[in-house]
């Protein structure tokens, strides 16, 4: 099994430089690049192109906003914001033990009582996730 198993999310930073915070469960793990190329390179190092599995999922799917990727059998990461926003999170699917609504926020629970807290509502996080579970069964079967 390798580190993308205990991968959590991905989140980028705002500051003066383009950073991408990696969290599993363990440690942390900074990229100095946009998330769009950190996903690309962790992608790649997976044999497998970015725009290939977006267009996978898309048809998969059927849908076309959020689309979650497909990594591997342990990890399926999801977007929660928009291309455009200026704070972008990538949550592993397979990773997420339960969701809390608090307010207009989302707590989002995962192994060894780690969480994260994200300014989006609950209803679509839920959606993301279910989806990405969705696309996960089936490109595994």
């Amino acid at each position: 099994m390798n580190n993308l198993a205990k991968l959590l999310y991905f989140k980028t930073v705002i500051g003066p430089e383009l950073l991408t915070i990696c969290q599993y469960t363990t440690h942390q793990f900074t990229y100095p690049s946009s998330i769009n190329q950190t996903l690309k390179y962790i992608l790649e190092t997976n044999h497998l192109s970015l725009p290939i599995q977006i267009k996978q999922a898309k048809d998969i799917l059927k849908i076309r906003k959020l689309i979650p990727i497909y990594i591997n059998n342990h990890t399926i990461v999801f977007p929660i914001k928009a291309k455009r926003s200026p704070i972008q999170y990538f949550i592993n699917a397979l990773a997420i033990n339960g969701l809390k609504s608090q307010g207009a926020q989302t707590v989002i629970y995962f192994d060894n009582a780690t969480f994260i807290i994200v300014d989006v509502a609950y209803i679509v996080v839920h959606k993301k996730w279910q989806e990405s579970l969705t696309l996960s069964h089936l490109i595994d079967s």
